[in-house]
């Protein structure tokens, strides 16, 4: 008996229950918002309780910014294409608020869902909820962020994302071409290990004495401020010459702010595209979050209807990607569409 049965079994489920009592519902809903309000609709009556669904829950720190929404697109088309096949699909974005996530994940474990796909910024503040629904059973997908977090919990399949610390090298590997001597790097979340992770990877091709890393908790949330501060790192110290952002909706407002001629790239894309091809920006590290929400909506379906798994211990990988002058256009039709 493999260790999901056991923790299946001393809640009175087995393997087969779970694909039982799965089925096939030719409905699916995507719901976004308050925890309360993403799982009001799912168990809003008795006959929709009773009724078999595939109820996958999907719970992010992020957004709906430039990437967030893009990821929330993947989810949306999966929700979409396996609404047949008896899948739906309930959404909740906490905007790095921990305790709106916690209450996500609870809601989704009260619901029924029977995957739980999650960002994990902070596994610390996590642990509770997603140990709580491994002991249910409930199979857990790490999406975006947690990458090693939560893989001892029973009921563990994958991690779908990009390595954060090989995508900082890409970055890293970027400004060294471009003749950088010393970089600006702003983490933009201060408890996001992910941040720190692809700092660590830029360090490690650039050297630590060639990167400042300025964190701004909440940067987001304070545009002006953000700008204000990176502007000041630059007046304080004339030796950098490159600036890195970890997100297109922190990197874009402050290529205003920084002096002219620096070389400037990103994590993400979002509007990046339009700067790169105006040359005010190098590159763009693309970890293709479409794929990062689309992915894990599939897995869970397979899962439950097929008991199938992926990554043996492995991650599932998106990317990194990188969006230069070179190839830009191309991505930017796609991008259009909101789908990169």
């Amino acid at each position: 008996m493999s260790d999901h049965d056991t923790v299946e079994a001393q809640e009175g489920l087995s393997r087969r229950d779970i694909l039982v009592r799965g089925g096939l519902l030719t409905a699916g809903a995507t719901l976004l918002g308050s925890p309360a309000a993403a799982f009001a609709a799912a168990g809003a009556s008795e006959e929709a309780a009773a009724a078999s669904s595939i109820k996958i829950a999907v719970v992010t720190h992020g957004d709906t910014g430039q990437f967030w929404s893009v990821f929330k697109k993947g989810v949306d088309q999966a929700a979409k294409d396996l609404k047949s096949r008896g899948v739906s699909v309930t959404q909740v974005y906490a905007n790095n608020d921990v305790a709106k996530q916690v209450s996500g994940l609870n809601a989704a474990i009260g619901a029924g869902a029977k995957v739980i796909a999650t960002s994990v910024p902070d596994a610390s503040a996590l642990k509770d909820p997603l140990t709580k629904a491994s002991k249910k059973g409930i199979e857990i997908i790490t999406v975006n962020s947690g990458l090693g977090s939560f893989d001892s919990l029973p009921t563990y399949m994958v991690h779908v994302g990009q390595t954060e610390d090989i995508a900082g090298q890409g970055a890293g590997k970027q400004f060294q071409k471009a003749g950088t001597k010393k970089l600006l790097l702003v983490i933009h979340e201060a408890s996001n290990v992910g941040l720190t992770q692809r700092a660590t990877g830029v360090k490690k091709i650039l050297g630590g004495a060639k990167v400042k890393v300025l964190t701004i908790p909440n940067a987001k949330q304070d545009i002006p401020g953000t700008k204000a501060k990176v502007k000041a790192a630059f007046n304080a110290d004339k030796s950098l010459d490159s600036f890195l952002g970890l997100d297109p909706d922190v990197t874009i407002p402050c290529l205003d702010s920084i002096p002219k001629g620096t070389k400037a790239g990103t994590f993400d894309v979002g509007g990046a595209i339009k700067e790169i091809q105006k040359g005010r920006m190098l590159f763009a590290i693309d970890q293709q979050q479409y794929l990062q929400g689309y992915l894990p909506v599939v897995f869970g379906m397979l899962y439950v209807t097929n008991l199938n798994t992926v990554g043996n211990g492995a991650p599932v990988l998106t990317g990194p990607g990188i969006i230069n002058k070179a190839n830009a256009s191309r991505v930017a039709a796609l991008a259009a569409s909101g789908t990169r």
